[in-house]
């Protein structure tokens, strides 16, 4: 069954239900009429990145090293090259998200290095530069699913604001940003309350803006609430978070961040590297309905395929692909990878074509794992259809 219509729009429905095994259908309302799919959109780009990637895929980022060590002192640069990875955060590691540039501190360690003289550069060209798709609602930057994306990205690409109340009523709650890189400041301008208060708390912060605003009231209880915001800039976030990792090892570096394209000669020596596969990246994008998941898979298709992961070489890619398996592209409306745009419309009738045609390929069994399941434990259908069917 797949049934898409516009947010909004309650007449603005396409509905069609066809038997698995034969393709016959049992129901249908305007099934040839596209309307937007939303997170659907997830399934044809997780689709199209098994098909040219293939399941074995890696993403993987670098860590290098160049120039002399003296007495503990690399004169000398550090370049870490990304490859799109949107794991460098606690999601596979314990929930410990500085595992990572954890590990790469002990490679330094272990060549006797104990402070850079020189910069911390950054090479992020894998992907284009832009991080929003130009097509994702206005006024909701600062919202997780609308992180930017980026081949260097750390964390979700979001900091968490965690609130806390004050030493008494009266006073200004406290508020900490995790982790505590210098990208985004606090705005406190919540105040605390009594012990039978309610939590009123928002936080907010506007496009361009490094002011996280944090207002509202919080009980003086012993207790805190945290929300993920947005940063804008992942490849200067990423660098931040690994400078102060390395700090935090005994690591000091004293050169600036930069943002360069550097590819590693032979004068560069490779500290560490970091992979992470693509199938249990897809499971979290599919079950989880992770649209930072989606972007960051989405654009490597084109940055493998095509030399530079974008929207526009994504979607073309995900049309041959459509094609490939006797469908009409055509009839695929396609703008980004995870549904955030509204201008990703199908038809219900092509949509369950395409979900037939991946039982025909070699990798359909595989993707159909990733797939969220009604009633099951993991993702966001869970809580869906969990009674039994009473006739």
């Amino acid at each position: 069954m797949v049934a898409v219509r516009i947010p909004g729009q309650p007449g603005g429905v396409s509905i069609q239900i066809a038997d698995e095994q034969t393709g016959e259908v049992v129901f249908s309302r305007n099934p040839d009429t596209p309307e937007t799919i939303a997170s659907v959109t997830k399934l044809i780009s997780t689709a199209t990145a098994l098909h040219y990637l293939g399941p074995d895929y890696r993403f993987r980022t670098t860590f290098w090293r160049r120039g002399e060590i003296r007495q503990g002192s690399l004169i000398g640069s550090l370049l870490v090259v990304g490859g799109g990875d949107p794991n460098i955060s606690g999601r596979f590691y314990d929930d410990n998200i500085n595992a990572v540039f954890d590990k790469w501190a002990e490679g330094l360690h272990q060549a006797g290095i104990s402070r850079v003289v020189g910069e911390i550069v950054l090479n992020a060209s894998f992907f284009d530069s832009v991080g929003r798709h130009p097509d994702w609602p206005v006024g909701q930057e600062s919202r997780w699913y609308q992180a930017p994306i980026s081949a260097l990205s750390y964390n979700d690409n979001v900091v968490l604001v965690s609130i806390r109340p004050g030493g008494r009523a009266g006073r200004p709650a406290g508020v900490s940003i995790e982790p505590p890189v210098d990208i985004l400041r606090p705005v406190a301008l919540a105040r605390t309350v009594g012990r039978r208060g309610r939590v009123r708390v928002a936080v907010s912060r506007s496009a361009g803006s490094n002011a996280v605003t944090v207002s509202g009231t919080v009980p003086l209880r012993p207790a805190s609430w945290s929300t993920p915001i947005t940063i804008d800039d992942p490849p200067t976030y990423f660098g931040m978070a690994l400078k102060n990792r390395l700090q935090n090892a005994g690591i000091t570096v004293s050169g600036p961040i930069v943002v360069r394209p550097v590819k590693p000669d032979s004068f560069w020596i490779q500290v560490a590297s970091t992979e992470s596969d693509l199938l249990p990246t897809i499971q979290v994008c599919n079950k989880r309905s992770q649209g930072f998941y989606a972007e960051q898979i989405f654009k490597t298709v084109s940055a493998e395929r095509k030399g530079v992961g974008s929207w526009p070489g994504s979607v073309a890619l995900a049309k041959e692909f459509l094609a490939g398996m006797g469908l009409e592209p055509a009839h695929f409306t396609l703008h980004d990878g995870s549904g955030l745009s509204s201008a990703n419309r199908v038809p219900a009738s092509d949509l369950v074509k395409f979900l037939r045609a991946m039982d025909g390929q070699s990798f359909g069994p595989v993707w159909r794992t990733t797939l969220a399941v009604s009633g099951e434990a993991e993702g966001t259908l869970r809580h869906r259809m969990k009674d039994p069917v009473t006739r």
